[in-house]
C-alpha cells in the first residue's frame, strides 16, 4: 500500500485531527508535511501570527518525533511542493482539511490540479467546523443570512465527537533520515518574527493549558464576565482555533461534559460559550458562500458611504492606531493589541465601532490593521465582526446604534482596571476616579494624555447625517 501525505495547515495538532486520522486509516504509512507558502509572508503578513505559527510548528515537530514520525517542511507553491514530495515518497494521496477562506480554496484547487497531473489526488476532509455549512439551510432551502436562525439550526444539527490522538505513526524510514530534504524551522525569515512584545505562545500544550484553566473556573461565569475586559473571564483560545492547535470538536465535547455537571447559572454560561462557537461558524459559512465579503460589505449600498479620506482620514486613523484618541477604553484596546497581539472581544467591538462611526474611516482600513496585528486574525471572523460593528454586514448592528465609548467604559470597566493596565498616563493620574473614562471632564485632566479627537455628540450627529444621505441616495435611485 502506498504512503499518504498529511498536509497540515490550520490543524497543527495530533489530537482530534480528522485529516491525519483519515490518512492513518487509509494508507500504509503517513508523511506529515507543512508547506510555507508565500501567502504567510506577503498577503497575510502578521508578525504576531507568524510567531504563533513558529511556536506551534516547533512543538508539533517535537510531538511527531516522539511518535516515530517527522514533520517535513517544504517551501511553496503548495501544489508543486506536494507533488514533488509525493513523487519522492511514492505517495498517491494527500489528505488535508476543507477550508472556507478564498485563498485556501484557490490553493486547494491549484494543488489538486498539479497532483492529478502527477498521478496523485487531494482528499479534503471536514475538520475546521463542527457542522458543514452546506447542510444548514432555512425552510426555503436558502442559506441563512441572519445569525439567530442559523444558530438555532446549528445547535440542533448533529456534531461529531473528537478523534483520539494516534499513539504512533508509521512514517517511511527514508523520510526519517536526516538527509531527507526538509526546510529547518529556524531558516525562513517569517518564522523568525518576534511578534508582539507579549505575544501569545502557540502550540497544543498552551492551548490545552488555557482550556483547562478556563474550563475549571471562568467558563462557569462566562455569561456574566465575558464582557468585562479587566477580568480574566474569556478563554483566549482564538489564535489556537485559528491555527488548530486545539480541535473544536474537543472543545464542544468537554464543554458538554461540564454542562452536565453544572448548576443552572453554569449551564447558561456554557451555552453562551457554545454560542460563540456558533458565531465563528456563521461567519465561516458566510465567507465560504460569498468570498467577496473578504473585501466588500454585505450591504452593497455601503460602497457609496462617504468615508473620511485624505489627510484628515490618515490623521484619524493614526490616532486610533496608536491609541491616542483621547477615549480611554478605545486607547486601552489599541494598546493591548499592539502589546499582546490580542484584544478583548467587547473592546474589539467598541474600537471598531469608534473607527467606523465616530471617525468615519473605512472599516476595511481597521480590519486590515487588526488582521496585521492579531495573533488570531481569522479572516471570516475578523471581516464579519468589522462589518457588524460598521453596520454594513449581515445581522448587522444598525448603523444608527452607535456605541458611546464613555458609557461602554463605565459599564464594562467600572473600576478602571482595564484602562489603567494599558494606559499608563491614566494609571498615574491623580485625578482618576469617576472621570477616568472621560478625563477631559476633570478640573485637572492629565497633562500627558490627549484631548478627545472628536466630540462624541458631534461625531454621532455627523455619522447619522452621512447615513441619512446614503439612504436618501438609495431612495432617489429607485
Amino acid at each position: 500500500m502506498a504512503p499518504a501525505l498529511c498536509w497540515l495547515r490550520r490543524n497543527l495538532r495530533l489530537d482530534d485531527n480528522a485529516p491525519l486520522a483519515a490518512a492513518v486509516r487509509d494508507a500504509g504509512a503517513v508523511i506529515p508535511v507543512f508547506v510555507l507558502d508565500d501567502h504567510y509572508l506577503d498577503h497575510d503578513f502578521s508578525p504576531p501570527r507568524l510567531r504563533f505559527l513558529a511556536d506551534s510548528l516547533r512543538e508539533l515537530a517535537d510531538a511527531l518525533g516522539r511518535r516515530g514520525s517527522r514533520l517535513v517542511v517544504r517551501a511553496g507553491p503548495a501544489g508543486e511542493a506536494l507533488a514533488a514530495l509525493a513523487a519522492e515518497t511514492g505517495a498517491d494521496r494527500v489528505y488535508a482539511h476543507q477550508d472556507h477562506e478564498p485563498h485556501a480554496r484557490a490553493l486547494h484547487a491549484r494543488a489538486a490540479e498539479v497532483l492529478e497531473r502527477r498521478g496523485a489526488r487531494l482528499v479534503l476532509v471536514p475538520d475546521l467546523l463542527l457542522v458543514d455549512p452546506a447542510t444548514l439551510t432555512a425552510a426555503s432551502g436558502r442559506p441563512f443570512a441572519v445569525y439567530t436562525p442559523f444558530a438555532r439550526r446549528w445547535r440542533e444539527a448533529d456534531k461529531p465527537g473528537p478523534l483520539p490522538e494516534p499513539v504512533a505513526l508509521d512514517t517511511p524510514p527514508a523520510v526519517l533520515a536526516s538527509s531527507f530534504p526538509s526546510v529547518p524551522l529556524g531558516r525562513p525569515r517569517g518564522l523568525r518574527e518576534r511578534g508582539a512584545p507579549e505575544n501569545p505562545p502557540g502550540g497544543s500544550l498552551e492551548a490545552r493549558r488555557l482550556w483547562d484553566l478556563f474550563r475549571a473556573g471562568p467558563l462557569q461565569g462566562y455569561a456574566r464576565r465575558r464582557d468585562l475586559p479587566g477580568e480574566a473571564g474569556t478563554s483566549r483560545l482564538s489564535p489556537h482555533l485559528r491555527f488548530g492547535t486545539i480541535g473544536v470538536r474537543r472543545l464542544l465535547h468537554e464543554a458538554r461534559e461540564a454542562w452536565r455537571a453544572a448548576d443552572a447559572a453554569g449551564r447558561a454560561s456554557i451555552d453562551a460559550f457554545v454560542g460563540e462557537l456558533a458565531w465563528r461558524e456563521f461567519y465561516a459559512a458566510l465567507l465560504g458562500r460569498e468570498p467577496r465579503l473578504a473585501a466588500e460589505p454585505f450591504r452593497r449600498e455601503f460602497e457609496a458611504f462617504p468615508w473620511v479620506g485624505g489627510e484628515e482620514g490618515e490623521r484619524r486613523l493614526a490616532a486610533w492606531r496608536e491609541g491616542r484618541t483621547g477615549y480611554p477604553v478605545v486607547d486601552a484596546g489599541m494598546r493591548q493589541l499592539a502589546r499582546e497581539g490580542w484584544m478583548h472581544n467587547r473592546v474589539r467591538m467598541v474600537t471598531a465601532s469608534f473607527l467606523a462611526k465616530h471617525l468615519r474611516v473605512d472599516w476595511r482600513r481597521g480590519e486590515a490593521l487588526f488582521r496585521a496585528r492579531l495573533a488570531d486574525g481569522d479572516l471570516a471572523s475578523n471581516t464579519g465582526g468589522w462589518q457588524w460593528a460598521a453596520g454594513c454586514g449581515t445581522d448587522a448592528q444598525p448603523f444608527f446604534r452607535i456605541f458611546n465609548p464613555v458609557l461602554q467604559g463605565e459599564r464594562f470597566d467600572p473600576d478602571g482596571a482595564y484602562v489603567r493596565r494599558y494606559v499608563p498616563e491614566l494609571a498615574r493620574w491623580r485625578g482618576a476616579g469617576r472621570d477616568l473614562h472621560a478625563p477631559w471632564r476633570s478640573l485637572s485632566p492629565p497633562a500627558d494624555y490627549p484631548a478627545p479627537i472628536v466630540d462624541h455628540a458631534a461625531a454621532r450627529r455627523e455619522a447619522l447625517e452621512a447615513f441619512d444621505r446614503l439612504r436618501g441616495g438609495r431612495a432617489g435611485a429607485r
